[in-house]
């Protein structure tokens, strides 16, 4: 799912100038849109300070700006057939997102296309005054709609959202990937104590092991309120240290106690499963994290309600309940033997009760066609009419009177409503 960031500032002429600045290599400003006549920073400036000036605004917020980031491995149809990104479909795209969410059809806006360093991304700025003079209203609840237009457009494009990929926790971040790409110094001081990390707390089984096997391999633990802090002297000997939560999941407090005290109880009663383990996971990392997610997604491909959601869970071994307050919590056994009970949703996914919902939500309105909708209607209206005669002969009854008899006709009421109210003859026209 392309990732929405939004950002504003006070000052559109540094934006503007940042977005057209193309590089040496002439390989960032790939594709150029939007309704700004100019395509050179001065005149798209001009245009957005023609329009502010127009109706007195001066001062405070100028520009809004969002930034579309796309996977490279998931494009969907933006990419082309023989493979890279297609910088003008990605551009169209971040057009049709503006008109999506309103800002085209209200707004002087830009839409630039930038694709150096192979990470394709479309960059979104428009005029913080509309030509009605308004100002742009960015308040939580804007933002949570121009997310679901992007939600949306993905989905039309066939790009899969954040909860249909399962992400590799163990998997090194894109910086470095393309660093290895360009052939430069493939050290990371990140991997490098994410995995010294990852191999202490295969063997401990209480918190205070593991701050002594991590002081073996050369990292310092430090325990700040209820959070991790790791540090530790790179291949080059400088200082590099980092919360739990710059380094992911696994590496958090509540997610390690859990798992110590998770294989003390297997070391008791399976020994020789502690041990294959340790063998297994030091060939191949493991997550159980990430077991669960496939297992989630896989069960939501193809469910219309929370009960068939959950009897496919069942049918993969995951033990799901949806508790008063929304949200689901899982048990399963991983691959392994080791169990985990009542797993919150949210440490899965970031707001993981609607995201579920509206994937269930999705694949019901697939199933219900034209034909069933009209039926529904149909029933709909029979009830209505159903319930307004039951209305009228209780209104009836109500008076005394049976079939209609004895009460006035619309005719009778007409004939004897006033035309005009008395000592007010200078508003019949009202009437």
């Amino acid at each position: 799912m392309p990732v929405l960031k939004i950002s504003h500032g006070g000052e559109s002429s540094k934006m503007v100038s940042y977005l057209l600045n193309q590089n040496e290599a002439g390989n960032r400003v790939q594709a150029l849109g939007g309704s700004v006549s100019g395509q050179d920073a001065e005149a798209v400036e001009r245009e957005f300070k023609a329009t502010r000036e127009q109706f007195g605004q001066h001062g405070g917020r100028e520009y809004y700006h969002v930034a579309l980031s796309f996977e490279r491995h998931d494009l969907g149809d933006l990419a082309k057939p023989e493979g890279g990104p297609d910088f003008a479909r990605i551009r169209d795209y971040g057009e049709e997102w503006a008109k999506e969410v309103g800002i085209a059809q209200k707004y002087d806006y830009l839409v630039v296309v930038h694709g150096e360093k192979g990470h394709p991304h479309a960059h979104v700025m428009w005029n913080a005054t509309d030509q009605d003079g308004r100002k742009y209203n960015d308040d939580n609840h804007n933002l949570d709609r121009l997310r679901d237009a992007n939600d949306r457009l993905a989905r039309n494009h066939g790009i899969q959202r954040e909860l249909d990929r399962v992400r590799d926790p163990h998997r090194p971040s894109d910086k470095f990937i393309r660093q290895a790409e360009r052939g430069g110094d493939r050290y990371s001081w990140k991997l490098d104590m994410q995995d010294r990390i990852r191999e202490a707390g295969r063997r401990a089984f209480s918190e205070e092991e593991f701050k002594s096997r991590l002081k073996e391999r050369g990292v310092e633990l430090r325990i700040r309120g209820e959070k991790y802090s790791y540090s530790m002297a790179d291949r080059g000997g400088k200082h590099r240290a980092s919360r739990e939560g710059r380094l992911g999941e696994t590496y958090q407090r509540a997610h390690l106690v859990e798992k110590f005290g998770q294989q003390k109880e297997q070391l008791r009663m399976d020994p020789e499963g502690y041990r294959r383990r340790l063998k297994e996971e030091q060939a191949r990392p493991y997550s159980w994290q990430q077991d669960l997610r496939g297992r989630i997604i896989e069960s939501l491909r193809d469910a219309k309600n929370h009960e068939a959601f959950r009897e496919a869970l069942g049918g993969k071994g995951v033990v799901a309940k949806l508790g008063e307050d929304g949200l689901y919590r899982f048990s399963f056994k991983d691959q392994h033997g080791l169990s985990h009970r009542d797993v919150d949703a949210d440490r899965l996914y970031r707001g993981a009760p609607d995201r579920i919902g509206s994937r269930l939500q999705e694949n019901a309105e697939r199933t219900v066609g034209p034909s069933l909708a009209r039926a529904a209607g149909r029933e709909a209206g029979g009830l209505v009419t159903t319930l307004m005669r039951q209305v009228e002969s209780a209104t009836r009854e109500h008076h005394g009177a049976r079939g209609g008899e004895g009460l006035p006709t619309r005719e009778d009421l007409r004939q004897e409503r006033p035309r005009h109210h008395e000592g007010h003859e200078d508003r019949a026209e009202r009437w």
